[in-house]
């Protein structure tokens, strides 16, 4: 989620290593570093350079002799246990034929865990990433082949010289907390590695046990309720996984000891290496020379990486300055902050301002908050703080642009977005601060005149619209009809046509269905149910909501619980936050499946932990002081399975959002596709290409023309067998290639 990391080891310099790695190993062969299709491995040991002795093709061997019998690899099924950084030890590989050494050539399958030489056999690993690879070897015709399991090993003791986690408004790392501890003497490893003793009250806050992590994320903040003993001096933290095993030591970072970062370095080591196995993970205490716990998780790393950029509202931002409150607190001193939409963009630890901008005390005209953004991102409508009837449209691509858009009638607050940005449906919900139209129709951005259309029944009155990724439907809450209920209605773009208007789901009890966001499939939506007792479309002043989905074609709704956190939430810590699963509002989706799930962001009022704690309705800053503690007004993310069962959950623990503004309340997250880059532009994912193809260069991933056959996961298809790997379930969703399962 932009710009580029401070000088710590960068997700980019990191993803660097890998493509060079790649680079030299596929040669001209296409692929992604990030994918098992198409990567040959290459030429290590052999003492030539760039695959320049290119491995032979299947089916053709190292030599014109036929084969003397059935060819045999060796060793088969070994492992190779590896320190970080080192491309030692090595392997050789050898062929024989009916017990003959024969000269077979060499090719192996993931480039970024080791390389091969063609000729020699000889295998060595980046050192920067595990896994289980396949070596295969040709000759004469024939061909066989074995895997081999590399273990990246990695061992800290402190934080290593100068360590720089990235600070800025999203807190230390992106994540918040005090940072890393220092050393740990031998002695004090020795406690940490023997049996620990049950501490009571000794419980884990955040991460959430059976969280799914993307790949490429900010490393999160591990965070605990220290139990009796409590003073704390050290801690032990054991990540382990088929490719990759680490042990930190780190002494006491504060006091409280109650929270420590993964280190960036070892979380995207983790996260690369994993190939959908387990990741365990294991903490340590250690207070007077005794040892603690242990607490214990196991966590799932989805074989995907999220990229884009996700835009939210920010009240109380330190980013601009519009709004001044009444000096009523800190010794009677005014205390002035912004309302702005902000942007996350990838890779980066603080947001940065989009919409918004300073005007001086008593005058909110740079307020802009309440907005709504195009799918692909080339759009963002947002109101004006000094005048909510008036709005304006900003063009996301660089240099961003804002045009103020007419009428200033309400017309086009919180409307839906076409995914290209060119059109937008208005709201009709009573939304607070809007004074909505009657009836729904079509307009185009940035000038709001009406678009001509077809089909809309009459006196449809559509709430918090949303259209699909693929522009064919929107979903909305039913106001012209009683109310509570989502709705949705197929749409032509082509034709401007409206049909097929039909009820998802109608709630009783006095709640309603608010906020709804379709999947990338476009056949199911994810919505907020908003629980009765709570004012309509609001996310403050005592509202309820939880998340939920329903699909288009049986019309099931079902609570997704997992990503509420009905059964882990914890309810003794913190101010008030008894009841922190019904708090749950304004969900939207990620339109690109990465790593066989979807995505979906939200507004959540949950504990964020130790380090965002205070009562769940404090966070409006007019009414409090925002530089006095972070409020718990969060943006949260959910793994979801994809093509779930109507009436399952098929979602999971969610987790904290990296690089929001933590001091700030933050809302209404739209985690969206950045603008199209041209050929030749670094990338880690197609859908950040105009040609819609990311694939290994001389200078790394960069954008550029698909080659002939199939295409890896990430890039742009039209039909499953565009995919490498369509045999084997990888499936074109919503335009690109994608895992459907979770692997």
């Amino acid at each position: 989620m932009s710009p580029a990391r401070p000088p710590r080891i960068s997700l980019l310099l990191f993803v660097a290593l890998l493509v060079a790695a790649l680079a030299a190993a596929c040669g001209s062969h296409g692929g992604s570093a990030f994918s098992p299709q198409g990567d040959d491995g290459g030429t290590a040991g052999d003492g030539t350079a760039g695959g320049s002795d290119g491995p032979s093709l299947l089916g053709e061997g190292g030599s014109g002799d036929a084969p003397s019998g059935p060819l045999a690899i060796a060793p088969t099924n070994s492992t190779l246990s590896v320190p970080f950084g080192a491309q030692l030890p090595t392997r050789t590989f050898t062929v024989t034929a009916g017990g003959v050494p024969v000269p077979a050539s060499f090719t192996i399958d993931l480039g970024q865990i080791a390389t091969i030489g063609a000729s020699s056999g000889v295998l060595a690993p980046s050192g920067v990433i595990g896994g289980v690879a396949h070596v295969t070897a040709t000759f004469g015709g024939q061909s066989v082949s074995t895997a081999i399991t590399v273990t990246v090993t990695m061992q800290q003791n402190g934080a290593p010289a100068g360590y720089d986690a990235g600070g800025g408004t999203g807190g230390n790392g992106g994540v918040g907390g005090n940072g890393p501890g220092g050393q740990v003497g031998a002695s004090g490893q020795a406690v940490l590695n023997g049996t620990p003793t049950a501490d009571t009250g000794l419980t884990w806050l955040y991460p959430y046990d059976k969280t799914v992590w993307p790949q490429g994320l900010l490393a999160p903040l591990l965070q605990w309720a220290p139990g009796a003993v409590g003073k704390y001096d050290a801690v032990y933290i054991h990540l382990s996984e088929a490719g990759f095993d680490y042990q930190g030591y780190f002494a006491a970072n504060g006091a409280p000891f109650q929270n420590h970062p993964i280190l960036q370095q070892a979380w995207d080591t983790l996260s690369y290496s994993n190939q959908g196995g387990p990741v365990a993970v294991t903490l340590v205490f250690s207070s007077g020379g005794k040892a603690y716990g242990p607490l214990t998780e196991t966590w799932t790393i989805a074989q995907g990486t999220l990229t884009g950029t996700v835009y939210y509202n920010s009240y109380g931002t330190a980013l601009v300055t519009n709004y001044c409150a009444p000096a009523n607190w800190n010794g009677g001193a005014q205390i002035c902050f912004g309302g702005a939409t902000l942007a996350i963009k990838h890779g980066a630890t603080s947001p940065v301002l989009v919409a918004g901008q300073n005007s001086p005390p008593g005058d909110d005209s740079g307020c802009r908050v309440c907005h709504s953004v195009a799918a692909q991102g080339a759009q963002l409508v947002t109101q004006h703080g000094d005048n909510y009837a008036q709005a304006s449209a900003y063009a996301l691509a660089p240099p961003v642009a804002e045009t103020v858009m007419g009428p200033a009638n309400g017309l086009f607050a919180f409307p839906a977005v076409s995914p290209d940005g060119t059109l937008l449906f208005n709201n009709c919900g009573p939304l607070p601060g809007t004074t909505p139209a009657s009836t729904s129709a079509l307009y185009a951005i940035p000038s709001g005149s009406a678009v001509a259309t077809t089909g809309l029944p009459s006196g449809l009155a559509a709430s918090t619209p949303v259209f699909s990724p693929d522009g064919k439907h929107l979903a909305f809450g039913d106001y012209g009809g009683d109310k509570v209920s989502l709705a949705s209605i197929d749409y032509d773009p082509a034709s401007t046509a409206f049909s097929n208007k039909q009820n998802l789901d109608t709630p009783t009890g006095g709640d309603a269905d608010v906020f709804p966001a379709f999947l990338p499939t476009n056949d199911a939506v994810i919505y907020e149910r908003e629980l009765s007792g709570s004012s309509y479309g609001a996310t403050w002043s005592g509202s309820k909501g939880q998340l939920w989905w329903a699909d288009l074609k049986t019309h099931t709704a079902a609570e997704l619980k997992n990503a509420n956190g009905d059964a882990y939430l914890p309810t003794t810590f913190g101010t008030n936050h008894a009841t922190d699963w019904n708090l749950q509002y304004e969900p939207t989706v990620n339109p690109v499946v990465s790593g066989g799930y979807a995505w979906v962001v939200f507004t959540s009022r949950r504990l964020y932990g130790n380090v965002a704690t205070q009562d769940p309705w404090l966070s409006d800053p007019r009414n409090y002081d925002p530089t006095s503690a972070p409020n718990t007004k969060k943006l949260w993310v959910a793994a979801i399975d994809l093509n779930a069962p109507p009436g399952s959950d098929p979602s999971h623990p969610a987790f904290y959002l990296p690089a929001q503004e933590l001091m700030a309340g933050n809302s209404r997250g739209y985690w969206v596709v950045d603008p199209c880059e041209q050929n030749g532009v670094s990338c880690l994912t197609g859908d950040q290409c105009c040609s819609g193809y990311c694939g290994p260069a001389e200078a790394g991933l960069v954008c550029g023309t698909p080659p002939a056959g199939c295409v890896s996961l990430s890039n742009k298809c039209t039909q499953n067998s565009d995919c490498c790997g369509s045999s084997t379930g990888i499936e074109c969703i919503d335009g690109y290639c994608a895992t459907p399962t979770p692997q």
